[in-house]
């Protein structure tokens, strides 16, 4: 019998350790894998970290010889034996500088010692000189790829449409508006890069440009939409309109609409954007504008949400008889407004304020407009 106890009591002890290692040890092994994770996440930081600041400590005396915009002495700069990421670190600089004069001396000084960065340089550098209209620049760029980039060159259509952008922002519209569509239509690879370009080009045209620019740029994306489905620019030109503070550009707005089917698909995604500079702007009759423009074309899931915003917008500015005037419009029109807890708010405070009724909310779905202030 008291064999059997000891057994039994040997038994148990090793029972009750296992059962203890077997609650210690996870929480030790999970405790050991965040150290290790930690120290491995610390290590390759501080390696990062090292790479960084002895790349820095190498070219921090290449950043004393960068070409101020006053500098008159460019022969004493050497770039003979500098490589393409020297030459990278001080175009970066100087773009980083915003100093497009040493940016522009640097491309001299690469052409005069037939030296070159590396193409992504090339870009940023073709960027800025499309944005400030350096069409020379972009033309010896050209030229310096031909010997050391032929094959970007030539994958990139001979970069005209940077040429293009620096002609458009000279003020020659027409001519720019052919060059970017005969490089869009012979390269696939750039049409993303020609659609980001005429996003903000027409913005500004809509601003200070004429209506035969207007006129030229609509006949543009119309054929572009046409020939390629692809109704971006066109999109841009009824986003840059509407929003124009002139009744004639608002109107083309409209017609553009009313004469393409497929637009006010589109026009969905720029809502938000429209909505949110107006209401910052405090332009609310743009807004107004809007709903007339959506309630006209039965688009009322986008109605819903914008009057919300609408409506939010008057409440945080103290306007009770707006916010009555939304509401009462809500019920009598039967749009539904989205169930959140500010409109329920609003709701309640109207209706034992102003006496205003309730009005009808939608199924909570747990989204929020995208053009929330």
């Amino acid at each position: 019998m008291a064999l059997y106890l000891s057994r039994f009591y040997v038994s148990s002890s090793r029972f009750i350790s296992l059962l203890t290692l077997t609650r210690v040890l996870p929480q030790f092994y999970s405790k050991f894998e965040a150290d290790v994770i930690d120290d491995f996440t610390t290590q390759l930081m501080q390696s990062k970290i090292s790479k960084w600041e002895s790349k820095k400590r190498q070219n921090q005396a290449l950043l004393e010889n960068i070409p101020k915009s006053d500098d008159t002495h460019l022969g004493e700069i050497s770039v003979e034996n500098m490589g393409s990421d020297q030459l990278g670190f001080l175009f970066q600089n100087a773009i980083d500088s915003n100093d497009t004069k040493a940016v522009k001396n640097l491309i001299n000084l690469c052409i005069q010692h037939n030296k070159s960065p590396t193409v992504n340089t090339i870009v940023n550098v073709l960027s800025i000189c499309g944005a400030s209209g350096d069409k020379e620049t972009i033309s010896q760029i050209q030229e310096l790829c031909k010997t050391h980039h032929p094959t970007a060159l030539e994958d990139n259509s001979n970069f005209r449409h940077y040429l293009a952008k620096a002609i458009w922002t000279k003020g020659d519209i027409s001519k720019a508006l052919e060059m970017f569509e005969n490089v869009y239509r012979e390269n696939p690879f750039l049409r993303r890069s020609i659609r980001l370009m005429l996003k903000y080009l027409i913005s500004d045209l809509i601003t200070n440009g004429s209506e035969a620019a207007l006129a030229n740029t609509i006949a543009f994306s119309e054929r572009i939409h046409r020939d390629f489905q692809d109704v971006s620019p066109l999109t841009c030109v009824w986003q840059a309109c509407f929003l124009s503070e002139w009744f004639t550009d608002q109107s083309v707005a409209l017609e553009l609409l009313e004469k393409h089917n497929g637009l006010c698909k589109s026009v969905i995604n720029r809502i938000p954007y429209v909505v949110f500079v107006s209401l910052k702007c405090h332009r609310t009759e743009v807004v107004y504008r809007l709903l007339e423009i959506l309630l006209k074309f039965k688009m009322k899931q986008q109605y819903s949400n914008v009057l919300e915003s609408l409506l939010e917008y008057q409440f945080r500015y103290g306007d009770w008889n707006q916010c009555s005037e939304i509401i009462r419009w809500a019920v009598d029109n039967d749009v539904a407004l989205p169930k959140t807890h500010h409109i329920k708010l609003i709701n309640s405070k109207l209706n034992k304020k102003m006496k205003t009724p309730f009005a009808q909310l939608e199924q909570e779905s747990g989204e929020k407009p995208k053009w929330k202030l």
